[in-house]
């Protein structure tokens, strides 16, 4: 492979991304059932994961402190980005669903985490004077905390929310 061919595939994530990202915001206004019985099935297979990689390479002291701090800025991104979700009952009765639609201030706030990452992290490469691995498995550490606190605690966020609004539903129909 050229140089050219490898530079090339640095970009790849990136377009990738913004593929993703196009397409989430085209399907922006529609509305799609929020499976509230199944919210926890994600972020059980997360942790599970991130059990096992962090079984398999344990962290350092320090690793352990950005795993936790990950976890804590994950979460806080989480509970915001369900609260930012817009979840209404469609139908009556016993066929009555939950329906969630994303909004645009949720999809920016994925958006803004992407390229906050982007600056934050974009010193740990070999400009930064270091080995490139040096500080990858901290990176990682932090990512993975990240990302369960942002699962675990929007799952989370959204059933609380999902459940009070049934509740409502309920009650008002009495």
């Amino acid at each position: 492979m050229g140089s050219q061919s490898v530079h090339w595939l640095a970009y790849l994530p990136f377009a990738i991304f913004a593929l993703v990202m196009l397409l989430r915001f085209r399907s922006l206004n529609r509305a799609r059932p929020l499976r509230v019985a199944t919210l926890w099935i994600f972020p059980a297979v997360m942790l599970g994961l991130v059990s096992f990689a962090l079984y398999g390479m344990h962290p350092s002291l320090k690793g352990w402190a950005l795993f936790t701090a990950g976890i804590a800025v994950g979460a806080a991104l989480g509970a915001q980005r369900a609260r930012l979700m817009r979840l209404h009952i469609e139908g009556e009765g016993p066929e009555a669903k939950v329906m969630m639609r994303q909004s645009v201030a949720a999809l920016v706030l994925i958006l803004a985490v992407f390229a906050l990452r982007r600056v934050l992290f974009s010193g740990m490469g070999p400009s930064a004077g270091a080995h490139p691995s040096a500080n990858a498995l901290l990176f990682t550490d932090a990512m993975l905390g990240f990302a369960v606190g942002l699962i675990c605690v929007q799952r989370v966020v959204l059933w609380l929310r999902a459940r009070r609004l049934v509740a409502e539903h309920r009650s008002g129909d009495l």
